[in-house]
């Protein structure tokens, strides 16, 4: 679509902070509770303040004898110094021994310290003889192979941040907390709609102008990785009553509608106008200078936003990428999830649109001295294949038109790098 059929083209930052101030109001932060072990990739509701210590005693980081560090001060391997073996400490049981002035516990990692005991010395400076005596060649420090009470979680420490999204490693600091559940944002319910009179589901006829939608299963599957839940609310046709009956049907049971083609200035494209009909502000961007995904729109109606994808998938995704994965964190009040990217060199040069954001498929493979990031010959927003293929993405921004080859650049990666 020439750029003139566009009154304006709003830059990709621009436009995004116009739908997070627009949306605002619109923030999902309704909360739920489910049980910890369910609530990974969630977002914390309330921050997480520990109430117990961990650990919940001095315990062994080593396999090996809790003694007393003044005891072994002038211990070596030409001087060794031998105490008396008197008891065990055995993991998970309280420890009910004290070491006194030439005497050792043995101890296992994870096991309790016996009182009295200050250091652990490694079960490999050690040789055990006749008569519960063991033989120690070394010296040891004060808390040597010993973690103290509370040193990893105190109580009253601030473990986890409201906002904060669940890693695994976060799951596990509930848990030993002793929490069970774990209070989180609800999710973000997402609507999904396609238009136009040529989609169908599926078609098994070879000579059919019909075309399957691919938008809507594309979609629903980036909206449920991250941790969305989906709403299919089906194909409609080019009818302008046909769309702002599906519109509304969003608008009332989800907090966020997609809706895919349609999104031009053409005469069957209609669905700007559809949401403008809806209710003010309306459409806030249509037309963003970006390629591909230039006629996207975004909209507020009734307080929720409304985001118009290009038809073809390739724009679909990219514009989903640059817009409606930050919408996401933004209305549940968490930052975006983290996407890995990788520093590569190009092996052919890429040009950018000047004055238009510019989103290059590329490969990315495993060199002697490096990654390689070569430039997909297929990059028109038409063909699928330049998603399937590419397992990364170069934003190439406005102010730049072309990168030679043998740039070094960014690369996200959306997809395994073959070794």
């Amino acid at each position: 679509m020439p750029r003139e059929h566009f009154r304006q083209l709003m830059r990709v930052e621009t436009a995004r902070r116009s739908l997070f101030r627009a949306t605002r109001a619109a923030s999902v932060r309704r909360s739920e509770v489910v049980p910890v072990q369910d609530a990974m990739g969630r977002v914390l509701a309330r921050s997480v303040v520990a109430r117990r210590y961990l650990p919940a005693f001095d315990l062994a980081v080593v396999d090996g004898y809790a003694v007393r560090s003044v005891d072994l001060h002038y211990a070596s391997s030409k001087n060794p110094r031998i105490l008396q073996l008197v008891g065990e400490s055995r993991l998970g049981e309280i420890c009910r021994l004290r070491v006194r002035e030439g005497q050792a516990v043995a101890v296992a990692t994870g096991s309790a310290i016996p009182k009295g005991a200050d250091a652990v010395v490694m079960i490999e400076h050690t040789r055990k003889l006749m008569g519960e005596k063991i033989e120690f060649r070394t010296r040891v420090g004060s808390w040597e192979g010993i973690t103290r009470k509370g040193e990893d979680i105190a109580p009253g420490r601030m473990v986890l941040d409201r906002g904060s999204r669940l890693r695994p490693e976060d799951i596990g600091a509930l848990k030993t907390l002793g929490l069970g559940n774990a209070r989180v944002v609800r999710k973000v319910r997402v609507g999904v709609l396609s238009t136009g009179n040529e989609l169908v589901d599926s078609t098994r006829k070879r000579n059919t102008a019909k075309i399957v939608d691919l938008n809507r299963p594309i979609l629903s599957g980036m909206l449920r990785q991250l941790g969305a839940e989906v709403v299919d609310l089906g194909i409609v046709k080019d009818d302008k009553k046909a769309i702002k009956a599906a519109l509304r049907r969003g608008l009332s049971e989800t907090d966020l509608v997609l809706v895919t083609a349609g999104s031009s200035v053409g005469k069957r494209d209609l669905v700007p106008n559809c949401i403008n009909s809806l209710g003010r502000p309306g459409m806030l961007v249509h037309g963003v200078a970006m390629r591909p995904a230039m006629p996207t729109g975004l909209a507020v109606v009734q307080g929720k936003p409304i985001v118009s994808l290009p038809g073809f998938p390739v724009s679909a995704m990219l514009a989903f990428r640059v817009f409606v994965r930050p919408l996401l964190a933004n209305l549940v009040g968490a930052p975006e999830p983290v996407e890995p990217t990788v520093r590569a060199v190009l092996k052919e040069k890429i040009a950018g649109m000047p004055g238009h954001r510019t989103f290059v498929r590329v490969r990315v493979c495993r060199g002697k001295d490096g990654y390689w990031a070569v430039p997909l010959k297929a990059q028109r927003s038409s063909l699928l294949t330049s998603m399937v293929d590419a397992n990364g993405i170069v934003d190439v921004l406005e102010s730049s038109s072309i990168i030679k080859a043998g740039a070094e650049v960014t690369v996200t990666l959306t997809g395994d790098i073959r070794i």
